[in-house]
């Protein structure tokens, strides 16, 4: 998968004719996993045609780039090349491109030799959102995915982020397309919760953890308090591995998969692993390898 940065105007290097899924993709839900099934099926019907995805790196809310995000940038584009996608068109959202003109959007697409598009419903694009599928019907090939609902809920990226800050990863993935993660630069197992994403609750929380390409299997704790007299992030949270007997002494990227909370902390007297912490951990990845074997 190729990722190009993207302006809504450059002519990117690409020569063959493409199918591209339009939205910002702040998070990817099982909402967005409509439109790239359609994608995935004109892949059927047109196979000389490219997948392709606009993807926001920072998400937008009434014309205004958020600081905080759901989730990380890198997390997303590891699950969107796992989805087969050939082409990620990454927007770095500035008021340059909130200012771009609905028209100056459709000439990016058309430079890039767009002949397919699937979207949303409510997809708009351009200035004042003056842009819509009516106007994408005037020069492409428009699908439109259906609205998927749970419990007669729109899943949205308001709901993930709540899921987040409740620590409800039952529900973030149920939701999600992958299990909900994050990628963090950790020493000795200790790591800094990463800056502009929202924060996870903290807590004691069943994980997979990636390290140079290898999957460990642990707890991960989520400190109470995140930051410093200073109101700085402190390195404060930990990883505890399963599986390996040495620490990591030198900042290493790791990648953690949550996959169960086993508590919640409230308070400072419950906030660290506990043994009994430590017996559920191991009693949960014994139960999967023997669902496994």
């Amino acid at each position: 998968m190729q990722v190009f940065d993207w302006d809504f105007k450059a002519k990117l290097n690409i020569n063959e004719p493409l199918t591209i899924c339009l939205g910002s993709f702040e998070t990817l839900h099982l909402g967005h996993n409509e439109l790239f099934k359609i994608a995935k099926d004109l892949k059927q019907s047109y196979p000389d045609q490219k997948l392709a995805i606009m993807m926001f790196k920072n998400p937008v809310k009434n014309s205004q780039v958020l600081t905080k995000k759901a989730m990380q940038p890198k997390t997303r584009l590891y699950t969107l090349a796992m989805l087969g996608f050939d082409y990620v068109f990454l927007v770095d959202v500035n008021q340059t491109i909130l200012n771009c003109s609905y028209s100056d959007f459709i000439q990016g697409l058309k430079i890039n030799n767009v002949k397919n598009v699937v979207c949303g419903q409510d997809f708009r694009f351009g200035f004042n959102r003056e842009g819509n599928i009516d106007k994408l019907k005037k020069y492409f090939n428009v699908y439109v995915a259906n609205e998927l609902k749970v419990n007669k809920q729109k899943i949205s990226s308001t709901i993930i982020n709540e899921f987040i800050e409740e620590g409800n990863i039952n529900g973030l993935n149920k939701l999600l397309i992958g299990k909900y993660s994050i990628i963090v630069n950790s020493q000795k197992f200790n790591f800094k919760y990463p800056e502009h994403l929202n924060q996870l609750k903290a807590g004691i929380y069943i994980a997979n953890v990636v390290w140079n390409n290898i999957e460990y299997h642990g707890l991960i704790f989520i400190n109470k308090n995140q930051f410093d007299s200073n109101n700085n992030l402190q390195e404060n949270n930990i990883i505890y591995l399963f599986d390996i007997d040495y620490f990591i002494s030198k900042y290493q990227e790791l990648y953690i998969e949550f996959l169960q909370c086993i508590r919640h902390i409230n308070n400072n007297s419950e906030n660290q692993i506990s043994t009994n912490d430590i017996e559920i951990g191991k009693k949960y990845f014994i139960s999967k390898e023997k669902m496994n074997s």
